[in-house]
C-alpha cells in the first residue's frame, strides 16, 4: 500500500484560507482499503466453506446468527479500537471498563432502586469518564499508551472489584423489557438484538472514520503526527476522541452483556482488549498506525468467531482452539508487516 508524501495531507485551497486534509489523501486510502477489505472478505468466505465441508451445520441460519450474536460485543469494541490504533494509540483498559460499566449499572439498579435505563445511562457515563481519563493521561504526560492503559486497566479492574466486593450482581427486580432490548430480544422474529447494536455502532463508526474530516485527521495523525501538526490538525483532540469512543464502545458492550446474561461479575471482560486488538490486526489494521478500516475489523472479528465456532463443531479441544486462533493472528501480523514494509518501500 503506497503512502502519500507529507504534502498530500494539506490542501492550500480551503475556503477559509486554512490548511485542511486533502481529498486526494482520503480517496487514495479509501480505494486501498476497499481492495484490502475485499481480500479479507474472501478469506472469511474460504474459511466458512472449509468448515462447512467438515460440518454441514456450520452454514445453517441458526449457527450463523448465533455466531454473529457471539461476535457482537467483541465487534463493538474492536471497531472502536481500530480507530484508536489508526491514530497511533492503544487502550488495554477496555476489558476493565466493560466490567465497571456493568457493575455500576447493576449496583444502581439493584441496591439503589434506580430504573434500569437510568442506571444503564449512568454506567455508560462512567465508561466515558474512564475513557477521558485515559486520553488525558496519554496526551498530557506523553506516556506510551500501552503502559498508561496497562496501569489504568489494573486501577479500573480494582474499582470493579471494590464496588461489587468481588461478588456477581444479579436478580434484578426490573421489568424484562430492558434485557430484551439490550441482549435477549430478537428482531424480525429471528435476529438477536445484539447484532443490531453491533451493526448500528459499526455503521456510525464507518461514516465517522471514512466519510468525515475527522476520519481523515485520524489517519493523518497515525500515519505521520508531525505532518498532521503542520497541517493544523490538533492531534491531542483526535486522540482524546479516540479514547472516548473506545471506552463508550466498551460500556455499550458491557450493557449488551448485562442484557443477555442478566448478571455481571467484576472479572468479566478479561482478555477483551487483546481479542479486540487481534481482530483489528486480522482485519488489516497496522500496529504502527495510519492504516485500517472498520469493515476490515468487522471481517477480522467474524473470522475469529468462525474459527472458534468451526473448531467447536468439530469437537476440538479448547486448548487447540486457542492455539489455532493464535496461529491465525500470527499469520495476520506477518502479512500486515509485509504490507507495511512494502508500502514504505514504495512511498
Amino acid at each position: 500500500m503506497q503512502r502519500l508524501p507529507e504534502s498530500s495531507y494539506v490542501d492550500k485551497g480551503g475556503a477559509d484560507g486554512t490548511s485542511v486534509p486533502a481529498r486526494g489523501f482520503r480517496s487514495a486510502w479509501s480505494r486501498a482499503f476497499l481492495l484490502h477489505d475485499f481480500g479479507i472478505g474472501i478469506v472469511a468466505v474460504l474459511i466458512g466453506f472449509v468448515f462447512s465441508l467438515a460440518s454441514p451445520v456450520f452454514l445453517s441460519t441458526y449457527n450463523l446468527l448465533n455466531l454473529l450474536r457471539q461476535t457482537a460485543e467483541l465487534g463493538i469494541v474492536a471497531m472502536a479500537m481500530t480507530m484508536l490504533i489508526i491514530a497511533g494509540e492503544f487502550d488495554l483498559s477496555v476489558g476493565a471498563i466493560y466490567a465497571v460499566t456493568g457493575v455500576v449499572t447493576g449496583l444502581l439498579a439493584k441496591h439503589f432502586g434506580m430504573e434500569m435505563w437510568a442506571a444503564a445511562v449512568c454506567g455508560l457515563m462512567s465508561a466515558a469518564i474512564l475513557g477521558l481519563l485515559n486520553g488525558l493521561l496519554v496526551t498530557t504526560t506523553k506516556i506510551n499508551s500501552f503502559i498508561a492503559t496497562l496501569s489504568t486497566m489494573m486501577v479500573y479492574r480494582g474499582i470493579a472489584m471494590v464496588l461489587s466486593q468481588g461478588q456477581p450482581i444479579s436478580s434484578f427486580q426490573v421489568e424484562p423489557e430492558f434485557f430484551d432490548i439490550m441482549g435477549r430480544g430478537k428482531g424480525f422474529g429471528t435476529i438477536p438484538v445484539p447484532i443490531f447494536w453491533m451493526a448500528g455502532w459499526g455503521v456510525m463508526l464507518f461514516l465517522l472514520l471514512h466519510r468525515t474530516a475527522f476520519g481523515v485527521k485520524v489517519y493523518a495523525t497515525g500515519d505521520n503526527a508531525e505532518a498532521a501538526i503542520l497541517s493544523g490538525i490538533k492531534i491531542t483532540r483526535v486522540k482524546k476522541a479516540g479514547f472516548l469512543l473506545t471506552s463508550l464502545a466498551a460500556g455499550l458492550a458491557g450493557l449488551v452483556s448485562l442484557g443477555y446474561l442478566k448478571t455481571v461479575t467484576p472479572t468479566q471482560g478479561t482478555g477483551l482488549e487483546l481479542e479486540a486488538i487481534a481482530a483489528a490486526v486480522i482485519g488489516g489494521t497496522s500496529m504502527a498506525g495510519g492504516v485500517g478500516s472498520i469493515v476490515g475489523t468487522f471481517i477480522g472479528t467474524f473470522i475469529m468467531a468462525e474459527v472458534r465456532t468451526g473448531l467447536i463443531l468439530l469437537g476440538t479441544d479448547a486448548y487447540i482452539q486457542d492455539a489455532f486462533v493464535g496461529l491465525v493472528i500470527a499469520l495476520a501480523v506477518i502479512v500486515n508487516i509485509k504490507l507495511t514494509h512494502r508500502s514504505k518501500g514504495k512511498g
